[in-house]
């Protein structure tokens, strides 16, 4: 599994480079043709990667509610209400979050898994498939963040 938190690692740092010198006014635009903005992206993956792996273990998130409602699934840009306080909330924990992770990981404590079937039809079955799909995620996300940084 280290191998998986090394990839997920190094898309953040592609996340946190494509995102470097945007303004928040430009991170919370939603370009033309799409549903959400860069901003919500980037939360979205640090949120849906606690969700994946603490939630479905029945453990209690780390990551303020106000947060996790703003930017699960299902969320769109209407909800952020503080982008500020939001992003740097963000930028500050993007790697904090995978060193969480993988602490609880390594600790046994992610061990009791609740099956899940994403939205992508995927059905995950256990951390170790849950951490596996997470970086799927997560880069598909980083194509979203890439392409809106083009039309912004």
């Amino acid at each position: 599994m280290k191998l998986q938190f090394e990839y997920n690692r190094i898309t953040r740092e592609r996340i946190l480079g494509a995102i470097e010198g945007l303004s928040v006014e430009q991170m919370i635009a939603v370009p033309e043709g799409f549903g959400n903005n860069v901003l919500w992206n980037f939360g979205h993956i640090l949120i849906t990667q606690h969700l994946l792996c603490f939630k479905l273990a029945d453990k209690e998130p780390s990551i303020p509610n106000e947060l996790i409602e703003s930017y699960r699934k299902g969320s769109n840009a209407a909800a952020i209400t503080e982008p500020q306080k939001d992003l740097d909330y963000f930028k500050a924990n993007v790697n904090k979050l995978i060193d969480l992770t993988e602490e609880a990981y390594e600790d046994g404590q992610l061990a009791g898994f609740n099956e899940y079937t994403t939205s992508y039809g995927v059905t995950l079955n256990s951390v170790e498939e849950a951490i596996s799909f997470n970086n799927l995620h997560e880069a598909l996300h980083l194509g979203y963040i890439m392409a809106m940084k083009k039309c912004i």
